[in-house]
């Protein structure tokens, strides 16, 4: 067991990767095979198709081993100072500003 982190932390892992690391991230965090997650996320794709949204959501929340912050997280910070983003961020509110104040209100 590590000394230095024994809480366990739900990351994608390097080794152990198929694909993005996802199943044997959740296999090393539930202390289960990977294939065994790999088989459960392969019945949910068969039987409706979930498996690939929901492998591509973990891929995108789950940090991967030694990295501060996920893909979303990530992306998230790029869009907040991203100069474009925050202009249409500003206009959109001041949108919804304006809507709101032009509404009547009835009693």
């Amino acid at each position: 067991m590590d000394t230095q982190n024994s809480s366990k932390q739900l990351r994608r892992t390097r080794d152990g990767k198929m694909i993005a690391g996802v199943c044997s991230g959740i296999a090393r965090y539930l202390g289960v095979d990977a294939n065994l997650v790999r088989l459960g996320l392969g019945v949910f794709t068969l039987f409706g198709g979930a498996g690939i949204g929901l492998y591509i959501v973990a891929w995108l929340v789950m940090p991967e081993d030694g990295a501060e912050s996920s893909v979303a997280e990530d992306l998230f910070q790029k869009a907040k100072d991203n100069p474009s983003v925050q202009d249409a961020t500003q206009k959109a509110t001041q949108k919804a500003k304006d809507v709101f104040a032009a509404k009547p209100h009835s009693s």
